[in-house]
């Protein structure tokens, strides 16, 4: 129904609920008597006071924890938090109604001291639990069928593993303690006012002080203890029955688990973790000494494996900008796109980033950026990318939004019309602004939709490829408050500053047409790509709700999307570049082969399997490339690999490196490298 119309029904059953409440007390009353009072003689109202107010903030409390630590076991999506919340509320009006039904008043007192002893139980057998739930959750939705349907049904079900019965002792305690409030003391108002207040403080406390202070295992332990302390009146008569919580509160706090869920390969060590208040941040090493970010286990957050990726989707949007003087970087992760605004002269770059925490740790990453901190003119900011674009009053030439997954919880808001009329109000007139995308981890029919909803705000866009990768593709929306058009010789302007145009080098931007061949698609076929697609809105967010799919789904492989998107874009109209004013047909027709080039380079990888062995590798991918290296002597991505394998080839097959250096050179006469090549090893 969308936020509007969904809120509308909402308030429509709110006054229906207000009319049933009219309708039925105008009918006569039996006047009923009133219990609890009786029960509850003897014990202090103050208590009960506290008792409320302090089960509301520790039931609460459990339930920011929880849903904390299952953030990273879970998908995170909109439906897991769903059901997380749903099943807390089923299991307290569970709890309500078999106390109602079922719990005899022998003692106030003693039926109190028992159900603290039953949430403090259940609290730790779900402490417990925990460690197991990275192994149970699949066996679970794999159990329901897995696909969409098979995952909810297997997060609810692990929803009610650890929260049901917590949180029916939590419905049954209320309603105990609110029994005791029916005379003299206040009635159930009250009860519940003290105990929303006690549950509105907790996020406060435990999300923002007590997880990054004292961590997630002591937070929960915490909990448990305070649910015993709250006991009225301690008697040896009660001390049997405390044991058991009480041995396994002891037993779990000199457990060594920290309940830090972190997938982890073969080699891998956790050289850093930090609980913040958004997320969990772990930085891993690897066997080869590697670094590498993750954010609540599930975002992998790039590394220092990842700067050629990395520095490509900075390079890329600044370079085509004709002078870019100011910058603005939406998302860090490990850094390595940030810093690569440092090599631009006279370029200030600003940083947002939402989790504190991640910029706590880029010191791990300073192989792949340097120290950001000897660059005067980078400036790193911590906020909610989204408020800084609606509250932010400068200007900036260039912006550029990271990678981020359209089917988590809350991204889809950095994907809305609003979101980028946010950005584009904040586009100088020649600014550009680039949305990188990430195609792994979504499907066409998302693609389609974010593209549909970029080109209401840019309806000039073009959509440009990171790199050529088949394992992770990632693509950029690029359009600004105008179209861009410069002249041709632009680049050779661009890279008039030797630091610049080397560093530009390292990540094979070394040419117009390695830049350009990097374009996909102008407007107008975005536009038919997209076609009737709904727009995604802060009204009818699209993408929280569907991006989804694809996460709990059996997606297509992530080769075969890109295959298929380029099938549909093909072959890209080069006359649609961005920037292209001014190009004779020479240099047109170059960057034509460059862009067909690379779509059979990437379709011939398809057919490629990994092999150490050199004589295989050789067989399988010669032809296919040499095929590539002949349609475009500027692609240098096909005809760098083939140099590679002959001088890997010449220890052990002299006559095919012979073979394939000859065949370079005829396929690139251009180029002398082969030729060079072939003369150094073969001059005897």
């Amino acid at each position: 129904l969308g936020m509007t119309r969904t809120s509308i029904v909402l308030a429509l059953l709110n006054f229906m609920g207000a009319a049933g409440v009219f309708l039925v007390s105008t009918f006569p009353k039996e006047k009923l008597p009133l219990e609890g009072a009786e029960e509850t003689k003897g014990i202090d109202p103050g208590r009960l006071y506290v008792t409320l107010f302090t089960t509301g903030f520790l039931g609460i409390g459990f339930e920011v924890i929880m849903v904390r630590v299952l953030s990273q076991i879970l998908e995170n999506t909109v439906f897991s938090f769903a059901s997380l919340l749903s099943v807390y509320l089923l299991g307290t009006a569970v709890g309500a109604a078999l106390y109602q039904k079922y719990v005899k008043q022998v003692s106030f007192e003693k039926t109190l001291f028992y159900l603290l002893n039953c949430i403090a139980l259940f609290c730790l057998a779900s402490i417990l639990l925990l460690p197991y739930v990275s192994q149970i959750y699949p066996f679970l939705y794999q159990g329901f069928g897995g696909g969409f349907w098979g995952s909810v049904l297997g997060e609810i079900e692990l929803s009610l593993l650890l929260f049901l019965l917590p949180t029916a002792a939590m419905g049954a305690t209320f309603s105990h303690l609110a029994q005791g409030l029916r005379g003299s003391h206040g009635g159930v108002g009250k009860a519940l006012c003290l105990n929303t207040v006690g549950g509105s403080l907790a996020p406060v406390f435990f999300g923002l002080w007590l997880i990054p202070v004292l961590g997630i295992k002591r937070g929960l332990l915490f909990i448990a203890a305070g649910y015993l302390l709250l006991i009225p009146r301690f008697r040896f008569a009660y001390l049997p029955v405390m044991i058991f919580p009480t041995a396994i509160l002891l037993f779990i706090s000199v457990n060594p688990n920290q309940y830090h869920f972190v997938t982890t390969t073969e080699g891998d060590s956790i050289v850093a973790h930090h609980e913040g208040v958004m997320a969990s941040v772990t930085v891993l090493k690897d066997s080869q000494g590697e670094y590498h970010l993750k954010v609540n286990n599930h975002f992998q957050m790039g590394g220092t494996t990842s700067t050629y990726s990395d520095c490509r989707q900075a390079h890329l949007p600044l370079l085509l900008h004709p002078n870019p003087t100011t910058a603005l970087f939406l998302g860090l992760g490990t850094g390595t796109t940030f810093a690569a605004a440092a090599h631009y002269p006279g370029l200030q770059a600003d940083g947002v980033e939402l989790v504190p925490e991640v910029i706590k740790v880029l010191p791990y990453f300073e192989k792949a950026t340097g120290d950001l901190s000897k660059h005067s003119n980078l400036h790193i900011k911590v906020a909610d990318a989204r408020r800084y674009v609606q509250c932010c009053r400068e200007k900036y030439d260039v912006i550029i939004a990271d990678l981020f997954h359209p089917a988590r919880d809350g991204a889809g808001a950095l994907y809305t019309v609003e979101h980028f009329n946010a950005i584009r109000r904040l586009l100088t007139d020649d600014g550009l602004f680039c949305q990188w995308i990430p195609l792994y981890q979504l499907d066409l029919n998302m693609l389609r939709v974010i593209t549909r909803t970029f080109l209401e705000v840019f309806p000039d866009a073009q959509l440009f490829m990171a790199h050529y990768s088949l394992k992770s593709p990632i693509i950029g929306l690029i359009g600004g408050r105008n179209p861009l058009r410069y002249p041709a010789d632009w680049y050779k302007r661009r890279l008039t500053d030797s630091t610049l145009a080397s560093t530009v080098h390292r990540v094979r931007f070394d040419s117009l047409y390695s830049l350009l061949g990097t374009f996909m698609a102008g407007n107008a076929e975005l536009g038919t790509f997209a076609g009737g697609s709904p727009l995604n809105t802060d009204r009818n967010p699209v993408v929280l709700f569907q991006a989804p799919h694809f996460v709990y789904g059996n997606p297509a492989s992530t080769q075969e999307r890109l295959l298929n998107l380029i099938n549909i874009l093909s072959p890209p109209d080069v006359d649609e570049i961005l920037i292209v004013k001014g190009m004779d047909i020479k240099e047109k027709n170059r960057l034509e082969a460059y862009c067909l080039a690379r779509d059979s380079f990437i379709k011939a990888g398809v057919n490629v399997t990994p092999t150490n062995d050199i004589k295989k590798l050789f067989k399988g991918v010669s032809s296919p490339l040499l095929s590539v290296v002949r349609q475009s002597s500027d692609f240098s991505a096909a005809y760098n690999p083939l140099l590679a394998i002959a001088y890997s080839l010449y220890s052990v097959d002299r006559e095919a490196a012979h073979q394939l250096l000859l065949d370079l050179e005829e396929a690139n006469p251009l180029r002398s490298d082969a030729r060079n090549v072939r003369s150094r090893l073969f001059r005897e």
